[in-house]
């Protein structure tokens, strides 16, 4: 079960980084994801992308 949810959670980054960098959703938008705590997916890959975005600004 760990792997299957690990491979979830990186498609879940992999398809927030791409809305980002189409200017879909914006930071707030990870905010908010990364705070609801009802999908744990979406938010821990909210939270890595959050994270990717603070350290190449």
């Amino acid at each position: 079960m760990a792997r299957k949810a690990k491979k979830n959670d990186a498609v879940m980054t992999g398809i927030l980084v791409t809305r980002f960098k189409m200017g879909l959703i914006d930071v707030e938008d990870l905010e908010h994801m990364a705070e609801d705590l009802s999908g744990s997916e979406r938010a821990s890959a909210a939270k890595k992308v959050l994270a990717a975005i603070e350290d190449s600004a």
